[in-house]
Parts: structure tokens; C-alpha cells; sequence
């Protein structure tokens, strides 16, 4: 269930309590008016019940009880009238100021949504003053202790990466020229400072407003002339004033802690703190107390999907992959039906170019993109696709405002973090002011009466009118930089609802850029470039699984795929020893361009054989093979390898291009890199790795790599070769193994003094066969070359058709093997 409002559950309960309580009342007479009006509550009748209670108020104007259940009718029946309920509940309390239950009312009352910061902040105040009031009369008090929490929670919102920059003006180009530090600052760090005192929320070391003076001369003004006016990281470069406020989010999360754990010791099923503790917990990474708390919630609430898709979210940050799996699948049962279609439809992260398929098949699209986003098919789980089950969840849990039925992914702030994930880099900017009200008028935090400011900052808006630009004045920035780009929000009323910063006219017109600082047209165009991001970690350690692709001609129309991969062994091998005695998993594994899975090979290792291990210098490899026939086209190509128990893990990706072989022209296979090749034995591999391609076993390599007196093999095949009227085909091969010229002239100098030939090799020689296809394979001998990169290219000319065709591809030469060896 999609968790309710506190204010709507608290006005249930008191309100079962009143009704409750009027019941078990001794019996009045038929004529009683607080009597009929309970009776027309009940069942109701909001309009009579209305008439019966101000009958009660004529007779008796301190009757409390009337004027609270008045106070009830106007805030919770279709007779709302927001504003007499206030009026008729502030009366009630007025009357009786010790009453907790009427004091719990004017809390949740005053929870409501507000329209614009100064609204908030006045109410934000309020309620943390009733909340320690009814703490005061109740220290057990659940609702009490609750608003104490979610204030902390606030606080710490605030503070944990709020950075202060007391010269700038952030939406403003005025400071390019500026020359003084704003003495706004001086009443900002005061104003922080009072109303830490004011509210007694947190005993830390008060800021130091001298620092501003301090750091007037460290920096010039002139040099801080930038288009993106949001550049933190260049502002920290030249040596801008900040003030960090981060320091002070520890002891808000400790307090906030301590109020809501006594909330859930008072009653552990308000439901809402469950909230409180998750959205803290998350934006701590306290994981370990998140499932703590988890497990008391499962006790009351076992069958909420909220509380299984925290679970998944903490277990997935815990690293327990398969309990979140189970978890978010669990969830999946008890989710409404539009929960459900938030967590599996993909319309926030397709690109814009899959939408018209997603739609026509929705379930189909989507099984098929999440089976290509899958990062490990050897687990039994899609980890990208529980990053967005957790993406999703983090979302509604920072974001999500359910008295406003709003979920966190529908959010802009929330899209963008399922979209890319946290971001790299998460800062709260709070410029100077740009208005100057606060110079010269009371120090915002200075009374008991306004610890916030909110009321002086409201006078002084009456009294200069248009004058006041209020949204200037109240505007903080939020920075989300993700590297290759970054989104910037802002908060114009202060209300903790952000949205993309764009730039207004007026700003414009003072110099703003809008091809630089409008988040709404850049979010738009990142969106377009990025639609989303993910960046795989596997678990364990992490090991190169080099491999190599390459593609010949199959039957009907399909390619022959061949993938040699190899695993590399850091076991020192004893003499006569055949087997490394590993168990392990392998997979490799095609996925077209349409998202289709078009191979899928799964294999247990039982020990790996010790004739398929080549050595090199610094390491050795494993060889192995997989085969398969594929269409031609743009693939995606997944080897992966994990020890049991995945102490051990590789995952390699990339797009391949499989050829055509479909066509009547002169065509020629990729080129196979191989470090042995042979006859085979009665048509059979050399040994089980080996590829056989006619009648030839083939070790093939999985990377370019060898040593220079390491004999290079190489196969390939050709095909579509013109007969002459003999029936023959005949064909020159022309291969050629030259270095890659980066190196220096001095370089290639000494290399032919030493007798190295620093022109490469090449290979000639006339074929002629009775086939219009034919394979071939050349040994090439680098002995005399020097270390270092090669392209090697292959050139068959058809001299019946005079018809050619290339292939090249690089190559490294290393050390001497026989060099590692000794």
C-alpha cells in the first residue's frame, strides 16, 4: 500500500478516540446538542452536526470539546474549510492549552503543503514548537517524538553537503565585478547559529563569521568570469570563499535517530516513521540499522510492498543480490496496480528511438531490453534491472510527497536519479543575498517568536512591495554533477521542492548565457544523448578476460561465430602436472541489435586441462572456444568467467560486426590468430579447446599478443573465387606484418643496427585450388623485429577475375618468450 499521510492517520485516530469517547459518555438527554452533534458526525450529516455544535458554543463559549470537533468537520469532511478549522481548533486550545490531544490536531494541521517558503518556514517553526510543547505534558507522545524526527530529518537534509559561498550571487552576473564580500553573510552564519540556540536542535560549535573578512583577500573578483555559472569545481580552483555546513549533519541525524526510535518504542504501528527512518537511513548509507528496523516493520506491516522494496533497496546495498532479488519480487505481490507499472515500465529510461516497439509490445520490449542491459548472465538475477528497482525506491523515498500523491519518480529530481543513479557529486548552494533585505532589519533567527526569519522577511516584503524580489531572495541551488555532464536544480521558495534552474529574462539580460546555465534545454539534450547510465561492478576480485571474435561463412545464409577467450593463471604449474584443480563458470553469450538473445552457452569447468594454458611474460592464459551461427550484423558479444563461490570474476563486453558471406562477390573470413594449427586426427580437434576448420585444428589466440620468437599462425578462408574454363580457381596471397609507425627515427636506427629488420615481414605465394572457396593458414616468423605494435594485413587477389580483397587487424609484438622462460 502506498503509504498514507500522517496527518490523515493521526485525525483518524484522535478521531476514533473523540467519537470513542462520546459513546462510553454517560447518556444526555435527547436535547443535548454535543450529543446530536456526535450522533450526526457519525453518520455523516457534516451540515447538522455543524448546527448542533455552534447551538453548544451559544450556550457555553468555552466549550472546548465543540469547538475542536468543529475544528474536525472543516479539515476532514467534504465541508473543508482549512481556515476555520484552524481558527476553531486555535479557540480549543485556547481554552484548554494543556489538552495533548488538541495540540496533536494543530500539528498535524499545520503539516498541510504549503504554497511558498515563507508559509513553510512559519509553519515549520510552529509545529516544532507544539511538538516540544506535547512533549513536555507527554514525553511518550508518538506524534510528538515523529515531528521531532522529520524535523531533524530536514535539518540534515540541509546541512550534509550545503556549501555557502558569502561573495557570490549565483543567478546574477553583478559579482563578476565585485569587488567586497557581501555583509549579507555575516547575518546568514548569525541567523544559523541563533536558531540553533533558539530551537536547541543542535549543540555545535556556532560558525565563525570572521572567516568572511578573512577570506576577502584570497581571491579576485575579476578572475571569476566563467560561462556556467555553476562550475563549483573551477569557483574551488580559484580560491572563492565557502563556508561548509556539513559538519553540523551528524548530530541532526543523531537526534532525529533518537526522537524517531522513541516514537516507534511509544506505538510501532504508526506506519509514517517506518518512512522517516528508511529516508534517513538512505541518505546516511546506514544499511545495517535500515534492515535492523526493517525487521520490527515486518512484524506489524508484513504484507506492505513499501516494506519489501526497502528491503530489496537494503539487501542490493549490502551486497545480498539474491535476497533482494527475492525481496523486490515479494514486493511485486502486494504492489497496487500502478505501483507495479512504475517498477516495469521503461518509458524514464528508453531512448527516444525504442518507444514506437516499446509500445506496440511492452512486455516483449521490455524482456528483451532488460535481457541486453544484463550485466552477469551467469547469476540467476538481472543486476540492472535491480538497479532500477532500487533507483525507483530510492526516488520515492527522497522525493516522493504522498499529501500531495506525487511519487518520487515523477519528480524531476527523481527521473534523473532513476535515469543515472546517484550523482557523482551532490552540493546545496546557498549564494548571498541578492536583494540586501536582511541588511539592516533584525537578525532572522534573533527571537524566540521567529526563529526562522520567515515573519520579518514577510514584513519586510509588505512594506517594499514589487520591490522585493522574494524569488531571489529565496533561492538556494542544488548541483548534481555526474561528470560528463550535470544538472543544476534550484529552490525558489525554500520549500524543499527543487526544480531545473532556467535562467529568468531579467538574468538574461544582466549577462546570464542561456546555452550554458538553462537545465531545462540541457537536461533535455542530455536526455536525448544519455538516456540512461549504468556502470557494472562486479563483486570479488576482478579479473581481463581477454577475447577475440571473428566470423566465417556458415550455412543458409547464417555466419559461423567463433569467440577463443582467454582465462588467465597466476598458479605456478609443477612439471607432469595436467590438471589446475579449479571449478568454474562460463558463459558466453550474443545479443542482436534488437535486443533478441541470439546464443546462450553456459559451462561448468570441473579442472582446467594444462595443455590449453600458453605462456606469455607477464602472465598465462587458458585457451578456450565456443561456436555458434549467427545472423549477420551488429552484435553484442558477453564472455564471463567466475570461480565457485565468485571469488573470482570476469565480465568482458563489446559490440562485434558479423559479416554477410551471403553475396556472390570475392569475399574473405576474418582473420583466425592462432598459436598452433595442425592436421586433425581423423577429423577431430588436437586436443577438446581446438576449432576444426577443414580438416585443420586450431588453437586459436584470444588476444594479439606475441612474443617476437613466438611463430605466428593465421588462418582464413576465401570465398566466391571465379573458376577459369579448367575448373580451377587460382589466387595470390600477399600477407604483410609492418609496425606501426609511432616510434622515432633514432628508434628504428638502433633496431637495424642491431640487425632487426624495422620494415616488418611479408609473405607471397600463388594458390590454386578446385573450389570456388578455399582456407588457408600462413606461419609468420617475427624474430628479427623489435617489440612493439604491428598491423597485419592480408590481401588475396583472384587472378581469373583480377578481383582483391583486404584484411587487416593490429598486433603487438612482445619480449622473447624464451626470455620470461629463463
Amino acid at each position: 500500500m502506498y503509504k498514507r499521510s500522517s496527518l490523515l492517520a493521526a485525525c483518524l485516530l484522535l478521531g476514533v478516540l473523540t467519537l470513542a469517547q462520546a459513546s462510553l459518555a454517560p447518556a444526555q438527554s435527547a436535547s443535548d446538542p454535543m450529543t446530536d452533534g456526535i450522533l450526526a458526525f457519525r453518520s455523516g450529516e457534516y451540515a447538522q452536526a455543524v448546527s448542533f455544535f455552534e447551538s453548544a458554543l451559544a450556550a457555553n463559549p468555552d466549550n472546548a470539546e465543540a469547538h475542536f470537533l468543529l475544528a474536525r468537520i472543516f479539515w476532514e469532511t467534504p465541508l473543508r474549510d482549512v481556515k476555520r478549522a484552524g481558527n476553531e481548533l486555535e479557540k480549543a486550545i485556547a481554552i484548554e492549552p494543556d489538552n495533548v490531544q488538541y495540540l496533536v490536531a494543530s500539528l498535524q494541521q499545520n503539516k498541510a503543503d504549503a504554497s511558498n517558503f515563507i508559509t513553510e518556514k512559519i509553519r515549520e517553526s510552529k509545529r516544532r514548537r507544539l511538538a516540544q510543547t506535547i512533549l513536555e505534558l507527554d514525553p511518550d507522545n508518538s506524534f510528538a517524538h515523529e515531528e521531532m524526527g522529520s524535523s531533524y530529518i530536514r535539518d540534515f537534509w540541509r546541512y550534509r553537503n550545503a556549501l555557502m559561498y558569502p561573495a557570490l550571487t549565483f543567478n546574477e552576473y553583478k559579482y563578476r565585478g565585485s569587488t567586497t564580500i557581501d555583509p549579507m553573510a555575516g547575518y546568514l552564519v548569525d541567523d544559523i547559529n541563533e536558531f540553533d540556540r533558539s530551537q536547541g536542535n543542535l549543540e555545535s560549535e556556532p560558525l565563525d563569521t570572521e572567516l568572511i573578512g578573512a577570506v576577502e583577500a584570497n581571491y579576485d573578483p575579476n578572475s571569476i568570469f566563467m560561462a556556467d555559472e555553476f562550475d563549483v569545481e573551477t569557483l574551488k580552483r580559484q580560491g572563492i570563499p565557502v563556508m561548509d555546513l556539513s559538519s553540523r549533519a551528524q548530530k541532526a541525524y543523531d537526534k532525529a535517530i533518537s526522537h524517531l526510535g522513541k516514537a516507534l518504542e511509544a506505538d510501532p504501528r504508526q506506519r509514517s516513521v517506518y518512512d522517516h527512518l528508511m529516508e534517513i537511513y538512505a541518505l546516511k548509507g546506514e544499511y545495517e540499522e535500515a534492515m535492523s528496523m526493517l525487521s520490527q516493520m515486518y512484524v506489524f506491516f508484513p504484507e506492505d510492498s513499501e516494506l519489501w522494496t526497502y528491503l530489496g533497496f537494503t539487501h542490493y546495498n549490502l551486497g545480498n543480490m539474491d535476497a533482494a532479488s527475492k525481496s523486490f519480487e515479494t514486493a511485486f505481490k502486494y504492489m497496487t496496480p500502478e505501483e507495479r507499472q512504475a517498477y516495469d515500465g521503461l518509458d524514464i529510461i528508453l531512448p527516444r528511438d525504442e518507444k514506437k516497439a516499446y509500445e506496440a509490445d511492452r512486455a516483449a520490449y521490455a524482456s528483451r531490453f532488460w535481457t541486453s542491459k544484463d550485466p552477469r548472465y551467469l547469476t540467476p538475477y538481472n543486476e540492472r534491472k535491480m538497479e532500477h528497482y532500487v533507483r525507483l525506491t530510492y526516488a520515492d523515498l527522497l522525493y516522493g510527497a504522498p499529501d500531495l500523491d506525487l511519487r518520487g519518480w515523477n519528480t524531476e529530481r527523481g527521473a534523473i536519479l532513476v535515469r543515472y543513479g546517484p550523482p557523482q557529486g551532490d552540493v546545496v548552494i546557498i549564494p548571498r543575498s541578492t536583494s540586501g533585505v536582511r541588511q539592516g532589519v533584525a537578525p532572522v533567527g534573533g527571537t524566540q517568536s521567529d526563529p526562522t526569519g520567515s515573519v520579518g522577511l514577510a514584513l519586510e516584503v509588505g512594506r517594499r512591495g514589487s520591490e522585493m524580489d522574494l524569488a531571489e531572495e529565496a533561492n538556494t541551488f542544488n548541483i548534481w554533477d555526474y561528470g560528463e555532464f550535470k544538472f543544476v536544480f534550484e529552490d525558489p521558495f525554500r520549500n524543499g521542492e527543487y526544480r531545473l534552474y532556467s535562467p529568468s529574462a531579467s538574468e538574461i539580460a544582466d549577462g546570464s548565457l542561456p546555452w550554458a546555465n538553462d537545465y531545462t534545454i540541457k537536461a533535455k539534450e542530455t536526455f536525448l544523448e544519455t538516456p540512461e547510465r549504468y556502470e557494472y561492478e562486479a563483486p570479488g576480485r576482478q579479473v581481463e578476460l581477454p577475447y577475440m571474435v571473428s566470423s566465417f561463412r556458415g550455412q543458409n545464409g547464417q555466419t559461423d561465430l567463433i569467440v577463443n577467450y582467454g582465462i588467465p593463471i597466476t598458479e605456478n604449474l609443477n612439471e607432469g602436472q595436467d590438471v589446475i584443480n579449479i571449478t568454474a563458470n562460463t558463459g558466453t553469450f550474443v545479443v542482436a541489435g534488437n535486443r533478441d538473445m541470439l546464443v546462450e552457452r553456459r559451462n561448468v569447468i570441473y579442472g582446467l586441462r594444462t595443455e590449453q594454458i600458453v605462456p606469455f611474460i607477464d602472465t598465462q592464459l587458458w585457451i578456450n572456444t565456443v561456436e555458434a551461427e549467427v545472423p549477420p550484423g551488429k552484435h553484442e558479444v558477453s564472455v564471463e568467467f567466475e570461480t565457485a563461490g565468485g571469488g573470482t570474476v570476469a565480465v568482458q563486453r563489446r559490440e562485434v560486426d558479423i559479416h554477410d558471406f551471403s553475396g556472390d562477390r570475392l569475399a574473405m573470413s576474418d582473420i583466425l590468430l592462432a598459436y598452433r594449427i595442425e592436421d586433425t586426427i581423423d577429423g577431430k580437434p588436437v586436443i577438446p579447446s581446438d576449432v576444426v576448420r577443414r580438416n585443420l585444428s586450431i588453437q586459436p589466440a584470444p588476444w594479439s599478443v606475441f612474443g617476437v620468437d613466438q611463430p605466428i599462425y593465421l588462418y582464413f578462408e576465401v570465398y566466391n573465387l571465379e573458376l577459369d574454363e579448367g575448373g580451377s580457381a587460382r589466387y595470390d596471397i600477399e600477407a604483410k606484418l609492418t609496425p606501426k609507425r609511432d616510434g622515432n627515427a633514432v628508434g628504428r636506427a638502433v633496431g637495424r643496427l642491431l640487425g632487426r629488420d624495422t620494415e616488418g615481414v611479408s609473405v607471397r605465394l600463388p594458390i590454386t585450388v578446385q573450389d570456388e572457396s578455399d582456407g588457408q593458414f600462413l606461419i609468420l616468423s617475427a624474430e628479427n623485429q623489435e617489440p612493439g605494435l604491428y598491423l597485419l594485413s592480408v590481401r588475396i587477389r583472384d587472378t581469373v577475375s583480377g578481383n582483391t580483397v583486404d584484411m587487416e587487424q593490429d598486433l603487438f609484438l612482445d619480449e622473447p618468450l624464451s626470455s620470461a622462460q629463463n
